[in-house]
């Protein structure tokens, strides 16, 4: 893949806009003349940063779990669109602080790339984030995170569908495989609800969200290069915020407003500041520390961070046909994680 988030992150939309080959590199120090064409030596300054790297990882990935869990936990107090505007809405002004006066020379690549960087907004930022708020109004949190965890195999099969890319038959049959997953998943283990066509809402929510995600990976491998990631990072969260106001003041008169009480700032500074601005910190930190190939491996902590919160939060159970649809999911992006041959 081009890019550094495109393919192993499907939960936290900061971390598309920061390609490895330009905002991060592996530490690769030159090795020693006397050690050449010897086996690698163990240095304890690596291996700290080796630790740092994966406890920053282990920090992002908790914290985007977090964002489930509280999704699911104030679903019947706060309203899905609400949160989601909210969220980004202080996202851009927090970024707007610090990459302002990189707008002017960015400028020219904004004009010439508007278009993209709306697709991109609407998509990554205000569809993509409504929908999974929805889908917490009616379903699960594991349910959630486990539909969500096949967006790889689905920015695979759309890499192909839009971008002509090709693949091998191992990630054909990674892609059949995390597909037979997720229906277990919302089939609660009985697959002949298939043929009923009876699910819960939340669960096709969040596979039309999953799809969404997919969707906009494909506009993130067609981002501009020369275009500040930061300055990106704001435009696309200001945008979708701005995509969000109709529509958030439609739930507002239509449905429930955002209240201002303990819960509502709570949960918002949460969504901003940890799910969101921490998140990304911590993860583009781990990132720079041990390279991508390496840290993409940590987003699939998700599934387990979130099981364990939902226990603790929520009181949701793992059940045996979770461990299942885990397991063909699991198999699936390692299957699709492999190159063509």
């Amino acid at each position: 893949m081009h890019g550094l988030f495109v393919r192993d992150a499907p939960a936290g939309v900061f971390l598309r806009f920061c390609p490895g080959s330009k905002c991060v590199k592996e530490l690769k120090p030159p090795l020693s003349p006397a050690f050449a064409g010897t086996s690698r030596q163990v240095h304890p300054m690596k291996t700290n940063q080796t630790i740092l790297a994966f406890a920053l990882l282990a920090t992002a990935t908790l914290a985007w779990s977090g964002n489930i869990v509280i999704g699911r936990a104030v679903r019947a107090d706060l309203p899905p669109l609400g949160m989601s505007f909210w969220r980004w809405f202080l996202c851009c002004l927090v970024l707007l602080f610090f990459t302002a006066p990189k707008f002017p020379a960015n400028l020219p690549i904004i004009k010439r790339e508007w278009k993209l960087l709306l697709v991109m907004s609407a998509l990554g930022i205000a569809t993509f984030n409504s929908l999974q708020y929805y889908a917490l109004q009616t379903t699960t949190a594991i349910n959630v995170t486990l539909i969500l965890a096949t967006s790889p195999a689905l920015m695979a099969l759309f890499s192909v569908l839009f971008l002509k890319d090709r693949i091998g038959w191992s990630q054909i049959t990674g892609i059949i495989i995390s597909f037979i997953g997720v229906a277990i998943v919302i089939t609660n283990g009985n697959l002949a609800r298939l043929l009923e066509v009876t699910f819960r809402v939340g669960d096709l929510w969040m596979l039309a969200a999953a799809l969404v995600w997919a969707g906009y990976s494909i506009t993130v491998k067609m981002r501009p290069d020369d275009l500040d990631p930061l300055v990106m990072l704001t435009l696309i969260t200001g945008t979708g915020a701005i995509l969000l106001l109709p529509f958030y003041i439609w739930e507002s008169l239509v449905f429930k407003p955002m209240p201002i009480s303990p819960l509502s700032l709570v949960t918002i500074a949460y969504l901003t500041f940890i799910a969101s601005l921490l998140a990304f910190a911590s993860y583009n930190r781990g990132v720079s520390l041990i390279g991508p190939a390496k840290a993409g491996v940590a987003i699939h902590l998700m599934p387990g961070w979130v099981a364990i919160l939902a226990f603790i939060f929520l009181g949701e159970r793992l059940q045996s046909f979770h461990i299942l649809g885990i397991a063909c999911i699991a198999v699936g992006i390692a299957l699709n994680s492999r190159r063509s041959r």
